[in-house]
């Protein structure tokens, strides 16, 4: 499995594209925007994008979805933040930012396991920054979007954020997985989850 890491958008999201090596095909996981950006990195090496994995609703992690959609990118999102991005609700007057509404293809839930690409791909629901967070976890690697951060955790004072349902997605679900990850955020650099589960300030909040 291949990994690269890139920022998107106008507050620096990491998108990440992933692929098998020899297939044709990729996944991204979030896309903050630069469309131009995300084609130069699937174009680079050879794939073409074909899902679209969202972490969560906010504005800085979809705005190059729509027109990645136009293209026929499948989008895949939960169903609790389907609303924050087909209308206002996913903070574009807040930040006094545009981006473009779309309607996600399908819905993720937890504990699904999607096949694409020629990868397995695990949905973890960690409610708490949105009601609709989630983390995708490929083999031993988490997509921890805006819910786990290195030495940090996303913030939960927007919208239906909530501290303790952050904190229990945290400890309860994304601690609770067994052994050690690498853990790729939804912003700033990578940890490790055992790391995580030494420092992490969440664990303050249980």
């Amino acid at each position: 499995m291949e990994i690269l890491s890139f920022t998107t958008g106008p507050l620096g999201v990491n998108s990440y594209l992933v692929f098998v090596e020899g297939e044709k095909s990729a996944i991204l996981i979030d896309a903050g925007g630069d469309i131009n950006k995300i084609h130069h990195y699937a174009e680079s090496n050879g794939v073409v994008i074909s899902h679209l994995l969202l972490t969560h609703g906010h504005f800085d992690h979809v705005g190059a979805a729509a027109e990645l959609q136009r293209e026929g990118c499948i989008v895949y999102l939960h169903e609790n933040d389907w609303s924050k991005v087909q209308t206002s609700e996913g903070l574009c007057g807040f930040s006094g930012f545009s981006v473009p509404t779309f309607t996600p293809d399908f819905v993720v839930q937890d504990g699904d396991v999607l096949e694409l690409a020629g990868l397995k791909i695990k949905v973890l629901h960690t409610p708490g920054h949105t009601s609709g967070s989630v983390c995708y976890i490929i083999e031993n690697v988490i997509f921890s979007g805006d819910t786990l951060f290195s030495r940090s955790f996303g913030r939960t004072d927007l919208g239906d954020g909530s501290i303790r349902a952050l904190a229990n997605s945290i400890v309860n679900k994304i601690f609770a997985l067994n052994g050690n990850f690498r853990v790729c955020p939804g912003h700033e650099g990578e940890s490790e989850l055992d790391f995580e589960r030494k420092v992490n300030p969440i664990l303050y909040y249980v």
